[in-house]
């Protein structure tokens, strides 16, 4: 009789921990399949929002350098109205087209810098149009730095041309690290995405003793997946 009891008591134990395997199993198993990894890719069109100084007063003569964007980011859900947050990690650009001209002489530069770049959180909401198609805003803060680049130039007057480039590490009071956010609304069909983003830096790219700061503007467009 002990021992019957004793198997019996072993038996439900058994089932218990199983039932209770099971369960965590399970829970870990729903929770994990929420979680949304994103593979995008793009263009990144750069630019910068300059503040007042010196003789450049204004942004007119400043362009967009175009440049890449890579990231791979992942989303988990909030709730279950569509709220939901995540991080991302990438590959990226930044920089600025300049130029200035008059009847004697023309003057260009630019700067394309590559970054490596963390959003440590992102927050959105996606809103579902149907079962296939959705639609989904986001804001996100993030860091980056700037591992390589190159900064040219050229001046042309009369008859005569000079040109010369280096390494952004070479130029004096450059700022390779940079932090911002990133705002911007996407399109899903499905498992694919179009992303419209906008990122806007707060350190300047040059650290000047004035207050003329040269913050970035970036505004980006990649397509995603999905798995």
């Amino acid at each position: 009789m002990k021992k019957f009891l004793l198997i019996a008591a072993l038996a439900v134990f058994g089932l218990s921990t199983s039932a209770a395997n099971l369960r965590v199993s399970r829970t870990f198993s729903e929770k994990k399949s929420n979680t949304t990894w994103i593979l995008r890719a793009g263009a990144n069109f750069a630019g910068i929002s300059q503040s007042a100084c010196d003789d450049h007063d204004t942004n007119d003569d400043y362009g967009k350098k175009t440049g890449y964007d890579v990231a791979i980011s992942f989303q988990k859900p909030l709730s279950d109205f569509g709220m939901f947050w995540g991080m991302e990690l990438g590959l990226g650009t930044r920089g600025y087209s300049y130029d200035e001209s008059n009847e004697y002489a023309s003057y260009e530069e630019s700067i394309l810098a590559h970054n490596v770049r963390f959003s440590p959180f992102t927050f959105g909401y996606a809103y579902s149009i149907n079962d296939n198609m959705k639609v989904d805003a986001h804001l996100g803060g993030w860091v980056s730095y700037d591992f390589a680049g190159t900064y040219k130039w050229e001046k042309s007057y009369g008859n005569k041309t000079e040109e010369d480039d280096c390494s952004i590490g070479d130029l004096e009071d450059y700022t390779e690290i940079d932090a911002g956010v990133t705002f911007g609304v996407g399109f899903w069909y499905n498992r694919f995405n179009i992303d419209l983003s906008w990122q806007r830096g707060f350190v300047s790219m040059f650290d000047y003793e004035c207050d003329c700061k040269m913050s970035t503007n970036n505004l980006m467009l990649r397509v995603g997946v999905a798995f």
